[in-house]
């Protein structure tokens, strides 16, 4: 939950006190040794926060972030630097900044003080090593005596001084929200009340300023406040009466006037703070973050605080409900004005979301939520931005950016500590504009740790801090901490150079008989146009020195697919050329001239455009030491045209053709097993304007084998046609003529052979239609001609007997009973059939049958004793072979049918 606080001239942030006994009830406690903000389950007190008149800083990053090279500070190994930065400038008419870290877990020189923390100040431009710690406080505990022994008043081992630090001005508030309190005397109880101590005139002078520190015991009293948990300053409304400035200032004044380290109890003037709430609200973390800005319309602040564990709020506000439970909605709090509408915007994180994909288990990712101020204390529904990375911990950090690329919008970098694939951490941009309702926020740049070569440093992102422009060059720069590896990453941001470019054809219509340009080298005299190639370049302070790298592609799109390029340069004939456009902030437009020519009939395309490309980019500079431009990315770095060529196609040079096929065949039918040739007469005319790239297409059954073009018909035209094989289709393709112009007429006879019927169907198909590039009217009517298929064959059969006669009865032979030898049965007759087929066509199957008097008065006549032959025949018979079983060797293996024995047996021959 997110609660706007509505404190009108603020000067201090709201303190919420909470019940001690409650906590005691409850038995919630902490390692003194974690990270206050990681510590979600076990911390159960709202932190305090100090809200100290200055001006809100708002973050920097975008595009053109220099992440290649940062500036890396590097802090004592174990002591969390990095957990908190900011920018420092000592005076607001001094050109020289610098960087405050945070190190809550430092050792310092306080005498019997472990880890007491500290905050160290990094100068700019540095390297690391070059940082020092800053003297906020080099004293040990304050000491009481209770019953004649001195004990401590306070603890500041483990106070985490350092976990938050703010400056505005010269103005340095950094907080200890771990510092603990004796606040009852005598049993030695100690409490988390934490403490800030305030700086000015650049570390000279410093004050303590702790607002829960109390000698109140009961369950009113501060608890555990950890004040300085968070921390920032009030917002300075411009123009504002001259006595808001002022009322603005004093709480920093008010907290020096009159500091006294004895006065370890002082009230200061004029502080503001919420009143203790219900029990419902204990454990809501209220005030776990903060941020001021302008809600109502009045011009002055308002607090804004996170309230991660809340569920009820109380006081003057307006809130933001959990849009999901523990998802630690206000985890982390910005103001800027994001959509350029003058009105403060509220982004809210929630680090700990979980996205759930349709039926699978659901994934921590991080959100953050965007509200836009429509109204006074009116504002949209969330535009939400959703964490890539799993347990990336994305929204744990939210820096407001100022507009970095200088496109008129503020932007936003939102930290995810743990995201990438090595977990190491990213820092995301957003970038602001118009319409984000609509559009939302985009996407710019990624950054991760560049000193590693994974990019991992564990924690990356847990802190950022923007809005100070450190090198001066009127663009704000970004600090990233990473506490997990005790560094902190300084990226500077381009000066951002938009790009206006053109590119002029003279003309643009190519007419092939116009030449005036002599090719170079040769005595050939081309069509040729002239190309002009202008950029301008603006921005905020961009270099005076800005080289434009223009690479010109001619007929590119031709080039991309692999056609051949129909015009040149001319100088190079090349279909590329390279040149540098020398501009800068003292010239802010120049221009490139090339000639190209038309090249002679090397190409078939003569009807679409022919674009030339232009691509352009920075070249590098010249120095490698001075920071680089970058190019706006939302402009275009790609730019095109189109020439033509000159077509007989009227005023308006557009060819719409009207293409008409007729075809006939020399036959109607073809027979199986013949050769089959066959001739189609195909005639294409034009009745329309030109038309281009035409070509007849004939998609051939796979029956027929293309041969060539007839050229013994005087009718016909002498055409240049080829098989290929299109799109798996057999295809004779015949070039029509480029252009076939008006009033063509065009004769060709096709020669096929078809053959290979056998597995055919009833007919076969040929499809004739005729393609040109045309965009309009492009094609003729669609013909399919067909031819029957039929077989044909004949046949003749042939028959001869030896003997030829037999004269009955037989001399000098005497049937036995028991035939034993062949020769018992009779004397042998031998029957020869033959079969011819003289085509044209194949049979598939045929049969023959014999018949033959087997009997005669119940007596054997024709004794089958064996069937021989020769080819793919099968043969079986109605009765059996050799049926008394007389001995013949050459008879044996052969298959007896035991059929039914008539008076004529008959023998089927398949073939």
């Amino acid at each position: 939950m997110l609660c706007i606080y509505l404190l009108p001239k603020c000067h201090f942030n709201a303190i919420k006190r909470f019940r001690r006994s409650r906590g005691n009830e409850l038995g919630h406690k902490r390692s003194r040794d974690a990270p206050a903000s990681f510590l979600r389950a076990q911390m159960w007190f709202v932190l305090g926060n100090v809200c100290v008149g200055g001006t809100v800083f708002v973050g920097a990053g975008a595009f053109n972030l220099y992440a290649e090279h940062p500036t890396v500070y590097k802090g004592p190994v174990g002591s969390y630097f990095g957990y908190s930065v900011d920018f420092y400038q000592a005076t607001s008419d001094s050109n020289t900044i610098s960087v405050l870290v945070g190190a809550p877990k430092a050792n310092t020189s306080q005498p019997g003080i472990v880890e007491a923390g500290s905050v160290y100040y990094c100068p700019w431009p540095g390297v690391s090593g070059t940082c020092r710690q800053i003297p906020f406080d080099n004293s040990n505990n304050r000491m009481i005596k209770v019953n004649g022994t001195r004990e401590p008043l306070e603890f500041k081992s483990h106070q985490w001084f350092g976990a938050s630090v703010r400056t505005h001005k010269g103005k340095v508030v950094a907080c200890a929200p771990l510092y603990h309190w004796r606040t009852v005397k005598r049993d030695g109880e100690k409490d988390p009340v934490g403490t800030c101590y305030v700086a000015v005139q650049n570390f000279s002078a410093y004050a303590e300023y702790s607002p829960c520190r109390t000698n109140d015991p009961d369950p009113e009293g501060q608890g555990f406040c950890q004040a300085g948990f968070s921390v920032d300053f009030t917002k300075v409304i411009s123009p504002s009466p001259p006595e808001i400035s002022q009322v603005m200032t004093t709480g920093i004044a008010e907290i020096l006037n009159g500091y006294s380290l004895k006065a370890v109890l002082r009230q200061v003037p004029g502080e503001k703070k919420t009143a203790a709430s219900d029990d419902m609200n204990d454990d809501s973390y209220l005030g776990y973050s903060v941020a001021t800005g302008e809600f109502t319309g009045d011009s002055e602040q308002e607090l804004i605080a996170g309230v991660p564990r809340g569920a009820q709020n109380f006081g003057y506000f307006v809130s933001f409900l959990v849009p999901q439970m523990a998802s630690y909605f206000g985890y982390s709090v910005a103001v800027t004005d994001l959509n350029g509408d003058g009105t403060d915007d509220v982004l809210v994180g929630a680090p700990l979301f979980m996205e759930r994909d349709t039926e699978s288990k659901p994934r921590e990712v991080g959100r953050v939520y965007l509200y836009l101020q429509l109204a006074p204390l009116t504002f949209s529904k969330p535009v939400i931005l959703t964490g890539m990375y799993t347990f990336g911990r994305f929204g744990t950090a939210i820096a407001p950016l100022e507009d970095v690329n200088q496109d008129g919008y503020n932007d936003v970098a939102v930290g995810c500590p743990f995201g990438g694939q090595d977990s190491g951490g990213r820092v995301l941009i957003f970038n602001g504009n118009k319409d984000i309702l609509a559009q939302g926020l985009t996407l710019s740049q990624e950054l991760k740790a560049a000193r590693t070569s994974s990019g991992s440093l564990p924690g990356f992102g847990f802190t950022l801090r923007g809005g100070q422009d450190l090198d001066n060059n009127q663009y704000p720069d970004l600090i990233v901490g990473a506490f997990g590896a005790d560094e902190v990453s300084v990226y500077r941001s381009q000066a951002v150079v938009s790009v206006e470019a053109t590119m002029t054809l003279t003309p643009k219509v190519l007419n092939p008989d116009d030449r005036q340009c002599l090719l170079p080298h040769t005595d050939i005299i081309v069509t040729c146009l002239k190309v002009e190639v202008c950029a301008g370049v603006s921005g905020v302070e961009i270099p005076t020195s800005v080289d434009l790298r223009a690479e010109l592609q001619l007929d590119w799109l031709k080039g991309a697919r692999g056609g051949v390029r129909r015009v040149l340069f001319l100088d190079t004939q090349q279909p590329h050329h390279s040149g540098l456009l020398r501009l800068g902030y003292n010239r802010q437009h120049a221009c490139l001239s090339y000639m190209i020519y038309l090249r002679d009939d090397e190409f078939r395309d003569k009807l679409s455009p022919i674009s030339l490309a232009l691509n352009y980019s920075l070249a590098p500079p010249a120095h490698d030491k001075t920071l680089p431009p970058v190019l706006n990315q939302y402009s275009s770095t790609f730019l095109q045209d189109n020439a033509y060529i000159l077509l007989n196609c009227g005023d308006d040079n557009v060819c719409i053709p009207d293409l008409q096929l007729s075809a006939t065949m020399d036959r109607t039918e073809l027979l199986i097993g013949d050769d089959n040739l066959v001739m189609l007469t195909i005639t294409a005319v034009n009745q329309g304007e030109g038309a281009y790239e035409t070509e007849l297409f004939a998609r051939i059954p796979p029956e027929a084998d293309y041969i060539g073009v007839s050229r013994r018909m005087e009718s016909v035209s002498m055409l240049n046609c080829d098989y290929k094989m299109i799109n798996e289709s057999r295809m004779v393709v015949c070039d029509l003529g480029n252009p076939m112009v008006t009033g063509t007429e065009l004769s060709v006879g096709l020669r096929f052979s078809v053959q290979r019927l056998e597995d055919s169907g009833p007919e076969i198909h040929f499809q004739l239609q005729i393609h040109s590039s045309n965009k309009d009217n492009s094609d003729s009517n669609l013909i399919s001609l067909s031819l029957s298929i039929v077989a044909r064959a004949e046949l003749d059969l042939r028959g001869v007997s030896h003997p030829s006669q037999v004269v009955l009865p037989f001399p000098n032979w005497e049937p036995k009973e028991k035939p034993v030898k062949e020769d018992d049965v009779g004397p042998q007759v031998t029957h020869i059939y033959e079969l011819h087929n003289y085509g044209p066509s194949s049979i598939g199957e045929a049969e023959l049958q014999v018949g033959w008097p087997s009997r005669f008065r119940d007596e054997n006549l024709l004794y089958a004793m064996e069937i021989q032959t020769d080819g793919p025949i099968s043969c079986r018979t109605n009765t059996s072979l050799n049926p008394l079983g007389s001995y013949c060797p050459h008879i044996l293996g052969f298959l007896k049918d035991l059929n039914e024995i008539t008076n004529h047996d008959t023998q089927v021959i398949s073939f």
